[in-house]
């Protein structure tokens, strides 16, 4: 009980200061990746004042209530303050994870919450820093997080995420962004594509189209360098259209045995909600029509947590325009059901951290199974990436998952290599032939 704030039943600052410096070390011993969120009320001696401390208490608990529910089980929640709580978030893949949880708390917050016949709208701050990308000691990343919460108030900021520390920086990262802006007009750019299979019959029934970059003198500069670097400055949006456009008028050129195919483009989280893009999408379209290609646009689900009915209006517009829309990396944590009703959305994509390990892990294996089943209740396909192993390959099919990706079929390849793979696939016998598999 001494662990516990009396108010919130929640863990107090001193208990919860003891579970961070665990989580930070677990994180550090185990090259795992954790999130700290400071959650700050604000205005809140507003609330006591017009309605009364008794109503102010009432939102406290209230907002506990909140937290937890955004929350996944292995999460750790408490108040540390009068109106400040604080979350650990374990296993985040990256901080747009985190973000993604933040984003959520924001928009729970825009229905008021009620004290008897009082409505009180309430909204919050909050800070985000993670382990051990901003810090590697329990003290420095609560210091580093509320650092950025301050900084976020000040800006008029819902909510601030901390830096990459300078040592964290390849040194010339700055040069980078400079021949960032000359990659599309050098030809710097290229597209690489991993097909998708069907489960049901073995066949080819699109592929996800994945941008790299070969520069001049570095080489091949991996994706998850670069393009948090192009989101940043801005240059994602000339790269974003430049793939469009190279895989309307390079999927042209594909074989038809297989019939129409659907090729997959992963679309920034802020732009579906630009005044330009969908005309963009239309024009591009336009301009490679053909009748073997069908795109389907990746989003992830950061994409709709703030504004969601504008984000539902906008691909649904979309969709009028022949898209297909696949929400990318389904199943990390966050995911609310309240808008699946009305969710305009073909393809749901099963994180490949649940599908690497469900022939073993029997929890991952309920995790993918109940997103199988909440898909198809609502008319949508399920995608597995990730795939590596023909036991998996059996499994998901026993799941009723509808797609596969991943290397057990094809690696990422070029579009010559894919043109000539399209040619020359054939289901693997084993494959076909298998009819069972060892489960635990």
């Amino acid at each position: 009980m001494s662990s516990l704030d009396k108010l919130t039943d929640l863990y107090n600052r001193k208990a919860f200061m003891s579970l961070l410096a665990k989580a930070v070390k677990a994180s550090v011993n185990y090259k795992t990746k954790m999130a700290l969120l400071v959650v700050d009320i604000n205005r809140f001696h507003r609330i006591n004042s017009v309605f009364g401390y008794e109503a102010g208490d009432e939102i406290l608990r209230k907002f506990a209530v909140l937290l937890k529910a955004v929350c996944r089980q292995q999460d750790h929640v408490a108040r540390i303050g009068d109106n400040t709580y604080a979350v650990i978030l374990d296993g985040v893949m990256n901080t747009g994870h985190a973000e993604l949880a933040a984003h959520k708390i924001v928009a729970y917050l825009q229905s008021p919450f009620e004290f008897g016949d009082k409505k009180i709208t309430v909204d919050c701050t909050i800070g985000i820093s993670v382990c051990p990308l901003h810090a590697s000691n329990h003290l420095f990343l609560m210091k580093e997080c509320e650092s950025v919460l301050h900084e976020a108030k000040i800006a008029n900021r819902k909510i601030g995420v901390s830096s990459t520390p300078e040592e964290d920086v390849i040194p010339d990262d700055f040069d980078i962004e400079l021949a960032m802006g000359d990659a599309v007009q050098n030809g710097e750019l290229l597209v690489h594509y991993q097909p998708k299979i069907s489960l049901d019959s073995g066949g080819v029934v699109g592929a996800e189209a994945l941008l790299r970059w070969q520069h001049s003198h570095r080489g091949l500069i991996p994706p998850d360098y670069f393009i948090p670097i192009a989101e940043r400055t801005g240059h994602i949006k000339p790269m974003t259209y430049w793939l469009l456009n190279t895989v309307l008028r390079q999927s042209a050129e594909w074989t038809d045995q297989w019939g129409p195919l659907t090729v997959s483009i992963n679309v920034p989280p802020d732009f579906i909600l630009m005044p330009d893009f969908k005309d963009s999408v239309n024009n591009a379209v336009n301009l490679w029509k053909n009748d073997s290609t069908n795109i389907c646009l990746e989003i992830i689900e950061r994409s709709l947590v703030m504004e969601p009915e504008k984000s539902f209006s906008a691909l649904q517009e979309l969709r009028d325009l022949g898209m297909s829309i696949s929400i990318d990396d389904f199943g990390t944590g966050y995911s609310s059901l309240s808008y699946f009703e009305c969710l305009p959305v073909d393809e749901l994509k099963i994180d490949r951290s649940f599908v690497a390990d469900i022939v073993l892990n029997k929890a991952n294996r309920n995790i993918v199974k109940l997103i199988i089943d909440l898909a198809h209740a609502f008319d949508m396909e399920v995608v597995a990436e990730g795939v590596e192993d023909l036991k998996t390959v059996e499994l998901l099919r026993k799941l009723g998952c509808d797609i596969a990706q991943g290397f057990y079929f094809a690696k990422p390849m070029p579009n010559e290599t894919i043109k000539s793979w399209l040619l020359n696939y054939g289901a693997p016998d084993s494959y076909r032939n298998s009819s069972s598999i060892l489960m635990p």
